[in-house]
């Protein structure tokens, strides 16, 4: 039997629910990963649903874990992907931690792929401090594959996405600033789309002739609000970019656009999550007809919307139905392929 395929996994932690690596770890164990986890804060839940308990860790308490499996030579990894992560000291700690991994399993031939989600914020707000940017700039040259979201890479790119050619502008914009080879825009929206029915997923990656290949994928909008998604497609994506990848280094000659590990990765990666998205969409559906015929029986109503037991309601239920999409993420089916014609 083949030694197990390791990755270290660098995100928030939650007692309840699915976000960050709780998000992570049970979809790359289902694809066969033998995942280390390094908890960057830990919580009883995530902070959608307004009130929460827990800690965020150090930049110290990141060293100490990180040396602990340094010292039993736990170390020998094949990605590192990292989430969420507090404050400027700890993103620069988790910067030197990869880079000390990579430098110690270079000296051993292995190299690590790094996916890199620069967390930072979403819909228009920014979710850290704002000295977190800079030191997140300064470790993006140094990722294999990076995921922003529309928010993030917008900051990054300094470009308002206007209008679809503006996604495109800032793909060149964040290679030509960063020299990042594998850009992943993992969901964007321009502003002039009246009609907001499809999303953007779109990418960039270096060809062998050192080219930018640019493409995009437009998937539909499920109508419901999530939480967990980035990171869950950063985690999958870590699975997905390392199989290609790593097959790829034995082709000889060129590879068709279509065939590219960043093409067909997040080919893969955007099925799985629709997949997840829609279960966890019928799921709610599901508990509110529950909910109705109950409210009809026993004359005791929902919460009402606005009020705190109805946000904590809505973030209960709305947690990713990781458990019932097993089947897809293992085996995605994958409908909407890579577009090419890209502005």
């Amino acid at each position: 039997m083949a030694d197990a395929k390791r990755i270290l996994a660098v995100s928030s932690h939650v007692v309840h629910g699915y976000v960050g690596n709780r998000a992570s770890t049970l979809p790359l164990q289902l694809l066969h990963w033998d995942v280390d986890v390094l908890n960057t804060v830990s919580f009883s839940n995530h902070t959608g649903y307004t009130q929460w308990r827990g800690d965020r860790h150090s930049a110290q308490h990141i060293r100490d874990i990180y040396t602990g499996l340094k010292m039993n030579t736990l170390t020998d990894y094949d990605v590192v992907v990292t989430g969420y992560i507090p404050g400027a000291e700890a993103v620069r700690e988790v910067g030197a931690v990869v880079q000390e991994l990579r430098r110690d399993n270079a000296e051993l031939g292995r190299e690590i792929v790094w996916i890199l989600d620069p967390v930072m914020g979403d819909e228009e707000k920014l979710y850290v401090a704002p000295d977190v940017i800079p030191v997140y700039e300064s470790l993006l040259p140094l990722a294999t594959v990076i995921t922003p979201n529309q928010f993030e890479a917008e900051l990054l790119s300094g470009i308002k996405f206007h209008s679809e050619p503006d996604i495109a502008k800032a793909l060149g914009i964040l290679y030509d600033k960063f020299g990042t080879p594998n850009i992943v825009i993992s969901s964007a929206v321009a502003a002039d789309d009246t009609k907001k029915e499809e999303f953007v997923c779109a990418g960039q990656t270096v060809r062998q002739d050192g080219s930018l290949c640019r493409f995009y994928l437009r998937l539909p909008f499920i109508n419901a609000y999530f939480t967990g998604t980035g990171d869950l497609f950063a985690s999958l994506m870590s699975d997905r970019f390392w199989t290609y990848y790593t097959a790829a280094k034995s082709v000889a000659g060129e590879v068709p656009d279509a065939e590219l590990p960043l093409v067909r990765a997040v080919e893969d990666v955007s099925a799985v999550v629709q997949a997840v998205l829609r279960n966890t969409a019928d799921e709610v559906v599901k508990y509110n007809v529950r909910e109705d015929k109950s409210a009809a029986e026993t004359g005791i109503p929902r919460p009402q919307p606005g009020t705190k037991e109805r946000r904590i309601r809505d973030m209960k239920f709305g947690e990713l139905r990781l458990i019932q999409s097993q089947d897809k993420i293992r085996v995605p089916d994958v409908v909407v392929k890579a577009r090419f014609d890209f502005v």
